[in-house]
């Protein structure tokens, strides 16, 4: 796995914000997106093609109300091929090329 992009990392920690994702999930999806970093289940299910059944049994009483951010945030500003299926999520966890950062 890589370190990561930098910039990229600051690009997304603002995305983050606007998206309006809680804090306490940035670091997971910030390197996931950036430096192929595994996250944690409840956003793995939300990856694995908006397994939203998933997603909401594993989901803590504070995040279970921002699917919608969260969703909101890949679908705009995270890269295709890292979300929207199981396999797409287990292909860039595998991917050992550094990610391209993609900036708006």
């Amino acid at each position: 796995m890589t370190e990561g992009n930098p910039e990229y990392k600051a690009h997304l920690y603002k995305r983050l914000i606007e998206s309006n994702v809680p804090d306490g999930l940035h670091d997971g999806l910030i390197e996931y997106v950036a430096s192929r970093r595994p996250m944690g289940h409840f956003l793995t299910a939300i990856a694995n093609n908006n397994d939203l059944k998933d997603a909401c049994g594993r989901a803590d009483m504070e995040n279970r109300r921002f699917l919608y951010e969260i969703v909101f945030f890949f679908f705009n500003y995270a890269p295709g091929p890292c979300w929207g299926s199981a396999d797409n999520v287990n292909a860039w966890l595998a991917d050992a090329e550094p990610v391209r950062a993609g900036f708006d």
